[in-house]
């Protein structure tokens, strides 16, 4: 496990290597690609991927998903769902595994994270990669966003700090399992064979749900965590999975 600098650079050489294990190490001249929880598309990543896929699906509950303009298939449903019909398809020859799988920020909202990663690993091809970011639960902001949840006060602290959230994008926070010892049982339960974590620590995350005055104090966590070597605390989780056999993450 390491500390990564930009969680977004990150995402995008993890999909490249990605690309690279599947067009060429198999020789193979398509990459399928499904966001899990696409919503409207992403600006950070949904380009990156669109420019590698051949084939693009997005994926969501919620009826933004057909506001996304990145991917070639917009779905409308759960993982779960998805991956029920995607396996029939497939089975009858309609369709093919994707050799990628992502879910930003979706691992957080899922009440049953190990369904949730076994729906992924159903969709991919045997040598298929997923990469997921969820917040670390044993942040500050994880163990906040988590303890709000639990007493009802998400709505009401976001649309004072950030009123935008719950107008376009919030959704209810279960944060069940999102550490690194949970991602690897969930992930062992799903049947991945591969399991890498990178740590990710960046003030920016968080500052803009902080007032003001109080936008150094992830600044100064950030710190103190670099300096006392406890990763581990970091705020972020990069998540890989391999379906197959274990990968060398680099």
């Amino acid at each position: 496990m390491e500390t990564t600098l930009n969680q977004y650079d990150t995402l995008r050489a993890l999909g490249e290597q990605a690309h690279a294990r599947a067009t060429i190490e198999t020789a193979a001249s398509d990459f399928r690609v499904v966001d899990i929880g696409a919503g409207p598309g992403a600006s950070e990543y949904s380009p990156f991927f669109e420019s590698l896929a051949t084939h693009y699906v997005g994926v969501d509950l919620d009826e933004d998903i057909f506001e996304n303009q990145w991917v070639d298939e917009q779905v409308h449903g759960s993982a779960e769902e998805f991956a029920a019909k995607h396996r029939l398809a497939v089975a009858a020859g309609e369709s093919e595994p994707f050799d990628l799988a992502t879910a930003i920020y979706v691992w957080e909202h899922h009440p049953e994270p190990a369904k949730l990663l076994r729906a992924i690993h159903d969709v991919l091809a045997d040598d298929g990669t997923a990469i997921l970011i969820t917040p670390n639960g044993l942040h500050p902001f994880g163990l906040a966003s988590k303890v709000l949840a639990k007493l009802d006060l998400t709505d009401a602290v976001l649309r004072r700090l950030r009123p935008e959230e719950i107008d376009h994008y919030h959704f209810h926070v279960e944060a069940t399992r999102n550490t690194v010892w949970g991602v690897r049982k969930c992930a062992g339960e799903a049947g991945f064979a591969g399991v890498d974590i990178a740590l990710h620590d960046d003030p920016g995350v968080f500052q803009p749900y902080l007032p003001e005055r109080l936008r150094s104090l992830p600044v100064a966590y950030s710190k103190a965590i670099a300096a006392t070597r406890l990763h581990a605390l970091s705020g972020t989780l990069i998540i890989t999975l391999t379906k197959g056999r274990p990968h060398d993450m680099g």
